[in-house]
């Protein structure tokens, strides 16, 4: 996740040589869950994002904004195996390292525009629990740990697309909603699992005039 990181801001420094570029930060409420292939007594969880943001600009219209952002997820949960641990009405938090790469259409409205984006994220797994256990990050099965391990272990790699839309005023102050849906299975084990959240964003450009 470091070297995508790390390619990601080579090309904002690249980019940013052609195009106006706007930096600021973005934080608010997500509305978690997982999507497992039996989903009886799974209920979603509040939870949060926050993190830094650009806003390229490729024309009047269009823009890529990429993010880097600590996004919690997970679900309320009862009588379900996740990463080889049974678990009974407790909750799953997840901690991620998220990138999203948005591909942006603004409209004009009023002071400020109107603005619709899509495009994919990658994100890998830092931490989390399911109740009172640490969960690890090693993708490993529960063949592989053994009876003896108490940790519920996930795939670290998350991939999926998302989509937002929002109002930028002319100040940078911006307010959004997106749908983050995850792609891939998550689980060490046979039991599919795939991350998704409804979130709700506020956030501030400090626009920058290219010379």
């Amino acid at each position: 996740m470091k070297k995508y990181a790390l390619l990601v801001l080579l090309a904002l420094g690249t980019l940013s040589t052609y195009a106006q570029v706007s930096f600021g930060l973005k934080a608010g409420y997500s509305n978690s869950n997982i999507k497992f292939e039996d989903n009886e007594g799974i209920s979603r969880l509040s939870a949060w994002h926050a993190g830094v943001i650009a806003d390229l600009s490729l024309s009047e219209d269009f823009s890529l904004q990429p993010q880097l952002l600590v996004s919690a997820k997970g679900a309320q949960q009862g009588g379900v195996s996740v990463g080889g641990l049974n678990v009974g009405g407790t909750k799953m938090s997840l901690t991620y390292l998220e990138l999203p790469v948005n591909f942006m259409y603004k409209i004009k409205a009023g002071s400020g525009k109107f603005f619709i984006g899509v495009g994919p994220y990658i994100a890998y797994g830092i931490g989390g629990k399911i109740g009172d256990q640490k969960i690890k990050f090693d993708g490993k099965s529960f063949e592989e740990v053994g009876e003896g391990d108490e940790n519920a272990h996930l795939k670290a790699l998350d991939f999926g697309g998302n989509i937002l839309a929002g109002y930028e005023l002319k100040n940078g102050l911006l307010f959004s909603i997106n749908y983050s849906m995850g792609l891939t299975d998550i689980s060490a084990d046979d039991e599919k699992s795939k991350n998704n959240y409804f979130g709700v964003s506020v956030g501030y450009l400090l626009h920058t005039k290219k010379k």
